[in-house]
């Protein structure tokens, strides 16, 4: 799974372990905070816009009511983040780095793991931490459905997504080493599209989240034990 784990790598950190810098001639999407008291207020700050973000959606955002929710000044917020376009990449950012433990932990499970266990087994291993990550941070889903965000946000969203299908990819390649690399392919982003797709659902649809989740890994098991002939 060493493909795996090196996208992983890639997908929001150098090898050194520090951040990526924005592409050159490009400013910075939000100051970084050189001193402790400055991350505290970078963590209020998009603490309340995930908040206001959960209350009314991306749309009810604004500078101003998130500094208030904050409880920080206007200056202070404009001293971090330039715009809301900063506000809503930075809480992108802080999330998807925190699902990037999940990431690295199904990527660095051997291919002989991946092989003895059934297909349910797997799409356990695969749609539990997604879909818990959701519940315990609700604004995620409406964070990625929001029109707005800028390129910063957009690439960082298309990164977290090819490290997913890379390690479904690596997943069959396991399981089924018969398949081609093209078959593969297209069988890891049905996989992942399904599980993205539900996700969406979530976040336009009031229903039962556990409800959805069961059906989701029924359905996706069934699709996977086809797949692998199994069924």
């Amino acid at each position: 799974m060493a493909r795996a784990r090196a996208a992983v790598e890639r997908s929001g950190r150098r090898r050194d372990g520090r951040k990526r810098r924005p592409p050159h001639g490009r400013p910075a999407v939000a100051r970084v905070p050189l001193q402790e008291r400055g991350q505290r207020r970078v963590d209020a700050i998009l603490d309340a816009a995930a908040a206001l973000i959960e209350e009314s959606g991306v749309g009810g955002l604004t500078m101003h009511g998130v500094a208030e929710r904050a409880g920080t000044s206007i200056g202070s917020m404009y001293h971090f983040f330039p715009d809301l376009d900063a506000v809503i990449t930075g809480l992108a950012d802080r999330q998807l780095r925190s699902f990037e433990p999940v990431l690295a932990a199904l990527g660095a499970r051997s291919k002989a793991e991946w092989s003895r266990i059934s297909a349910a087994e797997v799409v356990d291993a695969l749609v539990t931490p997604i879909l818990e990550n959701l519940r315990e941070h609700p604004h995620v889903l409406q964070l990625v459905t929001a029109p707005r965000g800028g390129l910063q946000f957009r690439q960082r969203m298309y990164e977290m997504r090819i490290v997913g299908h890379e390690i479904i990819d690596d997943i069959l390649a396991a399981r089924r080493p018969a398949l081609s690399a093209a078959s593969r392919r297209v069988r890891a982003a049905v996989i992942a599209g399904a599980v993205e797709g539900v996700s969406m659902f979530l976040v336009r649809e009031n229903v039962s989240r556990p409800k959805v989740a069961l059906e989701l890994k029924r359905a996706v098991t069934a699709y996977l034990e086809a797949v692998e002939g199994t069924r």
